[in-house]
């Protein structure tokens, strides 16, 4: 008797917890958000002042950078809605280095794209962030040709993603960046592989970037819909 009953509590045991175990992977699946709220989210989280201060109090070799990054309207012919455009410039010992556009948007339900774009005219664009909101437009005339592409994909509180192994062209005939990034809301890491027309790598060091302040975010606070994408319409060039 005693055996009979250890048996039936042993498989009630497992019924119990099989049904819970489904019940649990149900509730992740189902607890995925939807891609619109995966590009808000993300463009929100990239949002702000970073800089990578506690990365070179560990490794000084790295060199110490700050990032801004702020919502900005994009005005122009060819516009499309449903795109969160950020507005990025770093600088290394209080000089730019590195101005782009960054455009969030997603083509399928599973993952989100970044977009980057360079400038025809980037000197006319330093310091944007700091400046009033009624001021911080971007033409699309300004758009360089240029753009490369980054996937993400959502996993545990994170977009993580990568264009290799076909990566961006770069300004050198055959060469090619490779690019890794990971976006948390207050944190981001990025690699950026520099590949000569050979195949060597030339350059590839991962910076962590921390966020330390915010910056004006007036697309990214009054929401994707309400305005049809910062206000005024967003988008990128048509392909």
């Amino acid at each position: 008797m005693q055996k009979n009953l250890l048996k039936i509590s042993t498989l009630s045991f497992l019924f119990i917890n099989v049904i819970f175990t489904q019940k649990s992977q149900g509730a992740t699946i189902t607890s995925t958000p939807p891609i619109s709220f995966q590009f808000n989210q993300v463009s929100e989280w990239f949002t702000g002042l970073f800089d990578n201060t506690k990365q070179v109090a560990s490794n000084p070799i790295v060199p110490p950078i700050t990032m801004s990054n702020c919502g900005v309207k994009l005005v122009g012919d060819e516009l499309m809605e449903n795109t969160e455009t950020v507005y990025l410039e770093q600088r290394t010992g209080g000089f730019p280095f590195r101005v782009r556009l960054y455009s969030f948007f997603s083509n399928n339900d599973s993952q989100v794209t970044i977009s980057i774009n360079r400038f025809l005219d980037e000197t006319s664009l330093l310091g944007l962030c700091d400046r009033p909101q009624s001021q911080q437009v971007i033409n699309t005339n300004n758009l360089d040709t240029f753009s490369c592409e980054v996937n993400l994909s959502l996993f545990q509180n994170s977009y993580v993603g990568n264009n290799s192994p076909t990566g961006c062209q770069t300004t050198f005939p055959g060469g090619k960046v490779i690019s890794d990034v990971l976006i948390q809301p207050n944190f981001i890491e990025s690699l950026d592989r520099i590949f000569d027309g050979n195949g060597d790598l030339l350059f590839g060091t991962t910076i962590a970037f921390e966020r330390v302040g915010t910056v004006p975010e007036p697309s990214i606070l009054l929401g994707l819909f309400l305005f049809s994408g910062l206000g005024i319409g967003i988008g990128r060039k048509h392909d």
